[in-house]
């Protein structure tokens, strides 16, 4: 089926062919294409003019001086353009005649294109059930992951879904998949706000290339309208089946989603689930961390990782430029340091513009690594770490049994309200939460929700 780029290349062809011509006559051969009656279609567009060209999904829409005339060649719908009467080849079925003689010929073998009327000005509301236009501003991030998120399909599904955006079909799903490294089979509530960000960069991208390269004219995809459908020499999934992957080398191979053929690579695109563990100070959050590992899974801390990094030689250097007065020579205070930063919000943000891009290119690094990645992240809601995030649990507990746990511990309550005032409150941290553990019990009481929660979001299973 032509896609949102041939669908767009026919229509910017024929703007370029046809535009301002008059129409002088319609034969129609095969009735069953016209929606409504045949008689009204030809009589209401018998010396209309062909005055705008506009596309919404795969619609091809045409503005007449007083009436709008929709197309849509579903399957194997074509246009050509001679210069004047010609036979009908055998699966033409409308002809329209224009002033100056030539002929548009609609062919279509298997008869699935549809032709329809609508008054100028009611010409969307036919169209409020589709989505966005992907290579619109209206698709976007904001608008999208919403959407996926509270899903549970297959992106690839989710993609082909003309009601959340219009246009994309098989071939460019699987390319948009492909170039955003996303499994077409992923639930799409388990992607991150960082995987549809990419997805949607990759849906404009791609379908700009397609338009420039005249969409894929895959099988018989032509017209007498130059429709050379090179972009299917650009392909790098659709059709590779047991082919190498032009990344990675892996075989791509094929699978059924949404009842399409799908192609994708194995190993560059992973199933993957990412799922960010955080909580107030106290509340648990290394407990349920460590409950996670003792099952086998590997769970990124970073806070260990900051750790790390304020004794690595060439970040201590960065922080001296900003933070001399907390060095003792050419040794980090970290005392100091955790001091100044909880009291000064300028400072601590210029620490944080130090640490936290180093911290996350470690996170991503061994994201990479495990396609299900757990992460403890006290600060998940206060930095841009959250958008690479499919799911997030927060620990929680009642502040008295927090209080005691600190002063096991060695804090103080000056420290804790200290800590507290530089992060959201926990009330807040609940109302962001895909799902929240309490943890006012035992250390065994909480082995038990955790392992409820796993079997919940299905990890494991």
């Amino acid at each position: 089926m032509p896609e949102l780029p041939e669908v767009e290349t026919v229509l910017r062809t024929l703007e370029y062919q046809i535009k301002g011509s008059r129409i002088k006559d319609i034969i129609v051969l095969y009735p069953n294409l016209i929606e409504g009656d045949v008689n009204t279609f030809i009589n209401t567009l018998k010396g209309q003019r062909f005055n705008k060209f506009l596309r919404r999904g795969k619609y091809l829409l045409f503005e007449m001086d007083n009436i709008l005339l929709v197309s849509h060649l579903r399957m194997e719908g074509k246009y050509y353009v001679y210069p004047s009467a010609t036979t009908p080849l055998k699966h033409s079925h409308i002809i329209f005649k224009l002033d100056d003689g030539r002929e548009i010929h609609y062919n279509d073998t298997r008869k699935f294109g549809r032709f329809k009327l609508m008054p100028l000005k009611d010409s969307y509301k036919e169209f409020l059930n589709l989505g966005v236009e992907p290579l619109s501003d209206d698709l976007n991030v904001a608008y999208l992951y919403p959407l996926l998120h509270h899903k549970h399909k297959a992106i690839k599904a989710l993609l082909l879904d003309q009601s959340l955006i219009a246009g994309i079909g098989n071939i460019y799903a699987d390319e948009i998949l492909f170039d955003a490294s996303i499994n077409p089979l992923n639930d799409s509530s388990y992607l991150s706000y960082d995987d549809v960000n990419r997805i949607v960069e990759a849906s404009k991208k791609i379908l700009n290339e397609a338009i420039k390269a005249g969409g894929t004219t895959i099988r018989s995809y032509t017209s007498s309208l130059g429709v050379t459908g090179l972009f299917q020499m650009s392909l790098h999934a659709y059709g590779k089946k047991d082919k190498k992957c032009e990344r990675c080398g892996s075989q791509i191979i094929k699978t059924v989603v949404a009842t399409r053929g799908t192609y994708y690579c194995p190993n560059c695109q992973k199933i993957r689930r990412k799922i960010a563990i955080t909580g107030s100070i106290g509340t648990g959050k290394s407990a349920l961390s460590r409950i996670i590992k003792d099952k086998g899974y590997y769970v990124f801390d970073a806070d260990k990782v900051n750790a790390e990094l304020l004794n690595d030689k060439d970040v201590l250097i960065k922080i001296k430029k900003l933070f001399n007065d907390v060095f003792d020579g050419e040794i980090l205070n970290k005392k100091k340091l955790s001091v100044i930063i909880f009291k000064d919000s300028k400072r601590k943000k210029e620490l944080e513009a130090i640490m936290h891009p180093l911290i996350k290119e470690k996170m991503l690094e061994m994201m990479d690594k495990y396609p299900l990645f757990f992460a403890e992240i006290p600060l998940l809601f206060e930095t841009e770490f959250k958008y690479y995030f499919s799911d997030n649990v927060v620990v929680s507990a009642k502040e008295d049994i927090v209080i005691n746990r600190l002063k096991e511990r060695g804090v103080d309550k000056d420290k804790y309200q200290l800590c507290l005032a530089n992060q959201i409150s926990l009330d807040d941290k609940i109302k962001l939460a895909d799902y929240v553990i309490e943890n006012n019990g035992s250390l065994n009481d909480l082995e038990k929700k955790a392992e409820r929660w796993l079997k919940d979001i299905h990890v494991g299973q």
